[in-house]
């Protein structure tokens, strides 16, 4: 639960949050408080402060026009959120951050847009709302669909780091057009440019009325006070990203096996889909894909593709299917089967999967990427307009798992305010 500033235009407020930003700052950067520093070194850093908040409003886009009060309450918003949050997005931000500046600077994008996956997505391309919003831009399908983005049974176009990127800031871009400043852009991203239209026809809001009393719901003016919070404390230094490895694209036939490739090359385990979150597969057997691969290891990576042929595959066992019918199917004797599948029975059970070796690739079915989860069960809520199918587009899964789960018939009608569990797969939508 986020834990926001109350909307307030007091004096109090207004002479308080100087003071309360500058201790937040120097808890931030390790002091234990101002105490442990003479009145000399506080009033320094105080100076130092203002004189760094005057210069963010001049040179970030981000912050242009804002008061010295907004953009104090703004950070010291954030740091609240996001302090103990921050070693984990710079984590993330490691294997994604150079395509995605690669992406700003191609479209001639302010650099603190870098932020927004932050606060969207705490920098996981894996991430999926219970509103079905994925990747790191937290894309939801219509509007992916809207910007161009496409996904199949192989690739996830919202969980690729290159179009997603290029389709959120594109949109943005077209957000700050409309709206004529960031604060109200970054508020139509998060509410929706209709909403955030409405709400303005009710209510004026100018730059220059203040981050608190933006018309909007305070649920979306926190989402901005911290988008812009972390944009003024990472100009700053006060917040800071690690250099994000450099990547080179890497062209692969198939058949591969993409953890084979990664482990002949000796990447550390599942780092490959770190680099290459769109993969829906591990392995791609009628398919060339392209990769990202760090580029200090390109040589050695490309060096080992000839090896990195599927030597193992998977299969779902299907009623009727025994141990012997399936050795027969793949070109197998039943005992490699049982010794690869720590010496299974002879019993099975349906929907069990066995690693089988891979002789027959047209008959077999690809591993998985490692980093999906197999489900997620999320309680939704039904919108106006809804279906079941549309539901299950959303999430990647099928009609007949919700109308089982949920005990319905799969002809059943919902309405708006009913609510469905869903076994939501991190899949295309």
């Amino acid at each position: 639960m986020l834990q926001y500033l109350p909307r307030s235009s007091s004096a109090w407020l207004k002479k308080t949050s100087t003071l309360l930003l500058s201790c937040t700052l120097f808890a931030f950067a390790g002091w234990t408080s101002p105490a442990d520093k003479t009145d000399g070194d506080f009033l320094q850093a105080r100076l130092k402060l203002t004189h760094e908040l005057d210069k963010q409003k001049h040179l970030n886009p981000l912050l242009r026009g804002l008061s010295a009060a907004d953009l104090q309450m703004a950070q010291t918003a954030a740091i609240k959120y996001y302090k103990r949050r921050w070693s984990t997005v710079r984590e993330r931000s490691r294997f994604v951050r150079f395509r995605m500046l690669n992406s700003l600077e191609q479209l001639n994008a302010p650099r603190s847009l870098q932020i927004i996956p932050v606060v969207e997505s705490t920098y996981n391309p894996y991430a999926l709302s219970h509103a079905g919003a994925l990747g790191l831009w937290q894309l939801m399908p219509g509007t992916a669909k809207s910007l161009g983005i496409k996904s199949d049974r192989k690739f996830n176009g919202r969980r690729d780091i290159d179009r997603s990127t290029e389709a959120a800031v594109q949109y943005l871009l077209q957000l700050h057009d409309r709206f004529d400043n960031w604060p109200l852009a970054i508020a139509a991203y998060n509410l929706g440019p209709n909403g955030v239209s409405r709400r303005l026809r009710k209510s004026q809001w100018d730059i220059g009325d203040g981050l608190e009393n933006m018309p909007v719901p305070t649920s979306t003016r926190a989402y901005v006070q911290h988008i812009i919070g972390l944009a003024a404390l990472l100009d700053s230094g006060s917040l800071d990203f690690p250099e994000p490895v450099k990547t080179r694209a890497l062209y692969l036939q198939a058949p591969v096996d993409i953890n084979l490739l990664a482990k002949l090359s000796g990447m550390e385990k599942h780092d490959i889909f770190r680099f290459n979150p769109c993969l829906n597969q591990a392995q791609y057997f009628n398919r060339a894909v392209t990769i990202h691969v760090p580029e200090p290891s390109y040589i050695k990576i490309h060096s080992n593709i000839s090896h990195a042929g599927p030597k193992f595959v998977q299969t779902r066992v299907r009623k009727g299917d025994s141990l012997w019918s399936i050795a027969k199917a793949h070109g197998a004797s039943v005992e490699l089967i049982r010794a690869m599948n720590g010496n299974t029975g002879d019993l099975l059970r349906i929907g069990q999967r066995l690693k089988i070796p891979a002789n027959q690739l047209a008959k077999a079915r690809p591993n998985e990427n490692p980093l999906l989860p197999s489900n997620r069960r999320i309680r939704y809520k039904v919108r106006s307009g809804d279906s079941l199918w549309a539901i299950a587009s959303r999430f990647g899964t099928t009609v007949k798992a919700i109308a089982r789960v949920n005990s319905l018939a799969r002809n059943s009608m919902i309405r708006a305010g009913d609510t469905l569990w869903v076994l939501a797969q991190v899949r295309p939508s």
